[in-house]
């Protein structure tokens, strides 16, 4: 405690009863060495007094008597008070355990309140205006990503703000659904910018005096003072429709909110906000699976509009693998797994760069690796939305090999799931007998020929067999 500045101090007191045991005053029992030199105070004129005879006879040196007209026991108080006799300004950190101890820091802010005093007094030579120094003081508790307020600046303002004249007065708790799911697909850059969409957002949707403040990595939280639940509700409906208005890039923002109302001045403010918090989180349980479903499905609109990747290449395969799954008596099961891979495998083509996947000629090595990525870019996406989606490691898998020189785990045989073994024939196959910007289709026949060619390297020879023999003898041959 004694690591102070030459014009910081502190004093200790202990509490006192009374023979019932019901707390009475506090006594001081210590003071920094320093103390005497900076107040004028001898400390062994006033060491073992209670504070409320030293805050009556003191001319106010310390500011003991407004510390004692307020304190109680299990307190915290923190303020800045100029103290004339020693002409300085002292930020006063106040704190007490239930009855034991009551501590006073002080801690000169002279030279940066003189500091901050010349900021204010400045002229902006290139507007004409003097700067604002309440502006500039708020600028200090600024989100360096989004702009908004930080969660100290939130929860002062908010015990600031926390009076009867400023009643209604409402909590708004908001929480982007997916932002882990962005940035492992797309990587944090993507997550920070779907951050700041949602700042611009908010600032443009909430007035002037609410604070709005991000308090967390993807939450967010919204002071309103003299608003009822009503108006708060009405102000996040017209949010919901900013964002749905304005997806960013690839995604499709999405919030989960809850909405607490202060209306009675006998109500703590630390209720209010657990009520925000507990509806914020319900509504995310019971949004997020949508909002996770509805992010995948606009990635996979967005990818058809963007590839050949089209509604029409997925149906087909769906009907080849469900023939295919009745001859080899899938489960249930594994039939659904098909379907799901069917629709979604290549949805991690949305994190390559849109001129690699629209290239008419032959790729790069650089590029080529960089389409490899999208395995793995799918499986972090749906990874995110398992209980959903549960097909996360078949598509991490779905341009694996028979011979084991597939990516990106390079396994090999019965290694690949049989979901998986089937799936890349059927995907190859429909790639072959249609056209795509960088080739021209093959005929039925061709490609028939193609597979089997491939059979024991990239397909499992079994599987191939029966494919072909499949496609030869049904109508599937004429309608594919």
């Amino acid at each position: 405690m004694e690591h102070l500045s030459k014009n910081d101090f502190f004093l200790i007191f202990k509490g006192i009863f009374d023979s019932k045991g019901y707390f009475e005053d506090y006594i001081l029992t210590k003071t920094s060495e320093n103390f005497q030199k900076v107040s004028g105070i001898n400390p062994d004129n006033i060491i073992g007094e209670k504070i409320s005879k030293i805050a009556a006879e003191e001319t106010n040196s310390i500011n003991l008597r407004e510390i004692q007209k307020h304190m109680v026991p299990n307190t915290k108080r923190k303020y800045e008070r100029y103290i004339k006799s020693l002409d300085k300004t002292y930020f006063i950190n106040i704190f007490s355990d239930e009855k034991d101890y009551l501590i006073i820091f002080y801690t000169d802010i002279s030279k940066y309140k003189k500091e901050l005093e010349k900021e204010r007094s400045k002229l902006d030579k290139s507007k004409g205006e003097v700067i604002d120094f309440e502006k500039a003081q708020r600028e200090r508790y600024k989100d360096n990503l989004t702009g908004l307020y930080t969660r100290e600046f939130f929860y002062e303002e908010l015990k600031r703000l926390d009076t009867k004249r400023q009643l209604p007065m409402s909590i708004i708790m908001g929480d982007l659904n997916g932002l882990k799911l962005i940035n492992d697909a797309f990587g944090h850059s993507m997550g920070d910018k779907a951050l700041v969409r949602i700042g611009e957002i908010l600032k443009e949707t909430f007035r002037d005096e609410d604070i709005i403040a991000r308090v967390g990595g993807d939450e967010f939280m919204i002071l309103l003072p003299k608003t009822d639940e009503e108006t708060s509700e009405k102000i996040v409906k017209r949010v919901r429709e900013k964002c749905d208005e304005r997806p960013l890039e690839v995604i499709n923002i999405n919030i989960s909110f809850g909405i607490s109302t202060k209306k009675n001045v006998n109500k703590k403010v630390s209720e209010v906000l657990k009520e925000a918090e507990d509806k914020m989180y319900f509504n995310k349980l019971k949004e997020g699976k949508k909002a996770k479903l509805s992010m995948i499905n606009y990635l996979k609109d967005k990818l058809q509009r963007i590839t050949f990747e089209n509604k029409a290449h997925y149906e087909r395969l769906k009907v080849m693998g469900m023939e295919m799954a009745d001859i080899l008596d899938f489960t249930e099961v594994e039939k659904e797994e098909l379907k799901l891979l069917c629709e979604y495998h290549d949805i991690g083509k949305i994190g390559v760069p849109k001129k690699i996947l629209q290239k008419k000629s032959k790729l790069t090595k650089k590029e080529w690796e960089a389409m490899k990525k999208h395995s793995e870019i799918g499986y972090n996406i749906i990874k995110e939305s398992r209980e959903i989606i549960s097909i996360d490691e078949l598509i991490l898998q779905h341009h694996e090999r028979w011979d084991g020189k597939g990516y990106p785990g390079l396994l090999k045989g019965e290694e690949i799931p049989l979901v998986v073994r089937l799936f890349s024939i059927i995907d190859a196959y429909d790639a072959m007998v249609n056209e795509r910007p960088y080739k021209e289709r093959m005929t039925k026949e061709a490609a028939l020929k193609e597979i089997k060619n491939k059979a024991g390297s990239q397909f499992d020879p079994n599987l191939t067999k029966i494919f072909i023999n499949l496609m030869k003898k049904t109508h599937l041959n004429q309608v594919m």
